[in-house]
């Protein structure tokens, strides 16, 4: 991957069309105009600093900043997935004028381990969590995309009064962050309950402003030894996607 001018920086984000959402270096000193700022996540989250022969999964990668860093780093594979078109956040552009080996996959965390039937060393699980109806059924279908580290960060509902416990709170319509496709908040006791059940280990927690008020939370896991809790102590079983040919 190229490292572009600062002109050529400015005059691509001048020029650009799609929306900013993530906030990231494209060139020297030069920022994109997306209000999620990555560097402050980029230094929460210890990203491995060299991640050469690593391949990375980047699982609602809107303008791809996490897919591009970790190219820069080293790593050989990076899938990245968004719901969207890859031209409503800008990917095609942004990978051409970066001349990066991004690949692009266009689907939803619920069918992603069966669309790309793969295992990855690192996953970015970033701004999504809070966005899903069913939670626990997108952590089970990212801990099967996962074989080492993944990093998560979300909404939680702690700075929230009476948010004590193992406990989410639901929301409709514009109620979290006036944002109607957010779902659910949980507490940092329930989402460290629901990453664990799914079959992952806690390196660091990081809440954010700080674990009395959390309205985010940042955490560093790993796939545990264990089989995920709830293929060793109930019915559930993996909910996978088939595809029938009727021709």
């Amino acid at each position: 991957m190229r490292e572009p001018s600062a002109q050529e920086a400015q005059e691509f984000i001048a020029a650009s069309g799609f929306i900013w959402h993530q906030r990231f270096e494209l060139g020297p000193q030069v920022f994109t105009p997306g209000a999620n700022d990555i560097g402050w996540l980029l230094h929460e989250a210890d990203l491995p600093l060299v991640m050469d022969g690593m391949s990375v999964l980047d699982i609602g990668t809107t303008n791809g900043a996490m897919a591009f860093e970790c190219e820069r780093r080293g790593a050989s594979r990076i899938v990245a997935v968004d719901i969207l078109d890859p031209e409503h956040f800008g990917l095609t552009p942004l990978i051409r004028f970066l001349e990066s080996k991004v690949e692009y996959v266009q689907a939803s965390v619920y069918e992603l381990a069966d669309v790309l039937d793969e295992q990855f060393d690192f996953v970015v699980f970033w701004g999504v969590l809070y966005h899903l109806r069913h939670p626990l059924l997108g952590l089970d279908s990212v801990r099967r995309l996962s074989k080492g580290r993944m990093t998560l960060e979300t909404a939680v509902c702690d700075h929230a009064d009476g948010a004590v416990g193992p406990l989410a709170r639901f929301h409709r319509l514009d109620d979290l962050g006036g944002d109607g496709t957010n779902w659910w908040s949980p507490s940092l006791e329930a989402l460290h309950a629901w990453v664990a059940s799914a079959g992952y280990s806690i390196r660091k927690s990081t809440p954010i402003p700080s674990a009395k008020d959390a309205s985010r939370a940042l955490l560093d896991l790993e796939v545990s030894g264990e089989k995920p809790e709830y293929l060793a102590v109930s019915y559930e079983r993996p909910l996978r996607l088939q595809t029938i040919d009727l021709s």
